[in-house]
């Protein structure tokens, strides 16, 4: 078993249901899971859900990684519909495809969920590694614009100074997505979904002021990031 299918099967143990189930009834905030050395946390977020996260550490310190999260629907008389259902974040989808199809147990859930590839976007526009990245892609706007030569390139990025933030473009994978971030002719980093994807326009907008970074959503996915915020999936918040 990979780190990331240990991960992802740490969601449908039985010790880590029972908590779960515990943790919805209880004011709680926080139970720690210790599972082959990974420091992993069920924490209950401000909008009712419970997130399965694993604590990590970057260039710009310790934050905690979401893998998924728990929601719990009641119905019925006396509760006999309640639902405890379980929805995976686009990363650890294919760790949890391999893992069905190795006999994992799924018999302490109603259902398992996943969410849009529009929703899946959103959270990988404002996760811990498009931040950091974005902060990279600053730093090299910054030292590029601080070099003055009489170069033809130097000559050409004065006549087009879009030229240069296209040579500052950069791209990453996260949240198991193909995340573009490409400068805007303002002159800050916007996030985009590789054009494999088909899904047209912006998700995030990355500006940078005396304060540090003001990080934005786009009109279009506004809504969800809010509701993201509150349900503590966005990992770029999610620092100690």
């Amino acid at each position: 078993m990979t780190i990331t299918e240990s991960m992802v099967s740490v969601l449908f143990k039985t010790e880590t249901i029972e908590k779960v189930r515990q943790q919805f009834k209880s004011n709680n905030e926080r139970i720690s899971i210790d599972c082959d050395g990974m420091n992993l946390r069920l924490f209950k977020a401000t909008a009712g859900n419970i997130n399965l996260e694993l604590l990590c550490r970057d260039n710009g310190g310790m934050y905690f990684k979401p893998i998924g999260y728990y929601e719990f629907i009641k119905g019925g008389f006396l509760g006999m519909n309640n639902k405890l259902i379980v929805y995976l974040l686009k990363e650890f989808a294919p760790d949890y495809d391999k893992l069905t199809r190795n006999g994992l147990s799924l018999t302490n859930l109603a259902e398992v969920k996943f969410l849009s590839l529009k929703e899946n976007g959103l959270i990988a526009a404002f996760s811990r590694e498009t931040i950091e990245l974005v902060k990279i892609m600053f730093g090299n706007k910054d030292r590029s614009e601080s070099q003055s030569d009489n170069s033809e390139q130097a000559r050409q990025f004065r006549l087009y100074p879009h030229l240069r933030h296209v040579r500052l473009d950069e791209a990453l994978i996260s949240n198991g997505l193909k995340v573009d971030l490409l400068f805007c002719q303002e002159g800050y980093p916007q996030s985009f979904l590789d054009d494999e994807y088909k899904i047209n326009g912006a998700f995030g907008a990355y500006m940078k002021n005396s304060n540090g970074f003001n990080l934005n959503p786009t009109l279009e996915h506004k809504q969800n990031f809010d509701k993201f915020y509150r349900m503590s999936l966005l990992s770029a918040f999610k620092g100690i």
